[in-house]
């Protein structure tokens, strides 16, 4: 019978890490009322890394509905119509991270904007109804949306 030797490597182990972000405002940004053609209006989100170890992307989106009193059907005839441009860092290094209609911001952008372990950052987002687009086929509707952003390690 052969000799065996055994030998061990002992006591591995390995922990995950645990990301999270913190949206500053929580509250609504956005509480318009009687738009008409060429009503705009910017606000600012900040997010912040929580984790001062990983890095994280972020991905933004908007959850849009009717708004009390309104259909759905109604709701997506406004989402088509109003235009969002989300920016990252505006008046820093200017990132845009979408521009588009708001029925169309989904996990925007597409690659994700990085945000290194314990930053944070301006998000701006700006809304507005084009002139063009602001016709009787949208008048008196109403719309209510949510502005989402989830993070995924780096």
């Amino acid at each position: 019978m052969p000799f065996t030797f055994q030998a061990l490597n002992e006591d591995n182990t390995v922990n995950d890490a645990e990301i999270s972000i913190t949206l500053t405002p929580t509250a609504a940004i956005f509480t318009e009322t009687n738009w008409v053609g060429g009503s705009s209006d910017t606000q600012i989100i900040n997010v912040e890394n929580d984790n001062s170890a990983v890095a994280v992307s972020y991905f933004v989106s908007a959850d849009w509905f009717a708004a009390s009193g309104d259909t759905v059907q109604n709701a997506r005839l406004l989402a088509e119509k109003l235009d969002i441009t989300v920016t990252a860092d505006p008046g820093g290094t200017d990132d845009e991270l979408f521009s588009g209609k708001l029925a169309d911001l989904i996990q925007q952008p597409i690659t994700g904007r990085n945000l290194a372990a314990g930053a944070n950052e301006d998000v701006e987002f700006e809304i507005s109804l084009p002139i063009g687009d602001a016709t009787d086929l949208i008048q008196g509707i109403g719309i209510a949306f949510d502005l989402i952003f989830v993070a995924v390690s780096a």
